[in-house]
């Protein structure tokens, strides 16, 4: 099943449509290997044509912690959820600054996004909302067991969204 702007690209008639692709980042280098991959595999092919938007997610602060089994919940200051989240928010800042270094010293033109949620479903619903033709993302290579007890997120990915996904999965060398 091709996207109509890889169809269209592969045909090499007319004028060819943009292809668009998100690359969903966090802190990992999986998920920085997946750009990589897009900017190895896909700018040469596509060079102008290709629209990338890289994405990162914040995930919402849970307003309650459980220190230990069977004490009470524990409650965060206004203070500290501010704080968390101005971190957070740094942080993300910082990812797609090196995000976007890595597509300029390949002269790759890129769009950034930052946005808060569960990351498996934002990037579904992100992907939907821009028409994507694809979406990259890295995996971090959970075993069976901790990808059964932590969720994997590109595995949800895969099952949800509307269009292909390319899963990038870790080099030998990491």
């Amino acid at each position: 099943m091709e996207s109509s702007a890889a169809a269209a690209a592969a045909s090499g008639g007319g004028a060819a449509e943009k292809m668009k692709v998100m690359v969903a980042v966090d802190d990992s280098d999986e998920s920085f290997q997946a750009l990589q991959w897009v900017l190895d595999n896909l700018s040469q092919n596509y060079e102008s044509n290709l629209l990338i938007t890289i994405v990162h997610v914040i995930e919402p602060l849970s307003h309650f912690v459980y220190p230990n089994p069977g004490v009470h919940a524990v409650f965060p200051t206004t203070s500290v959820i501010q704080s968390v989240n101005k971190a957070q928010e740094e942080d993300a800042s910082a990812i797609l600054t090196h995000a976007l270094h890595i597509c300029t010293q390949r002269m790759v033109k890129a769009k950034t996004s930052i946005v808060g949620g569960d990351p498996k479903e934002v990037i579904c619903n992100v992907a939907d909302q821009m028409g994507v033709d694809l979406i990259a993302i890295g995996s971090r290579g959970l075993g069976k067991v901790k990808r059964a007890f932590m969720g994997s997120v590109s595995d949800y990915v895969i099952h949800h969204a509307s269009c292909p996904v390319l899963v990038i999965k870790p080099s030998a060398a990491s």
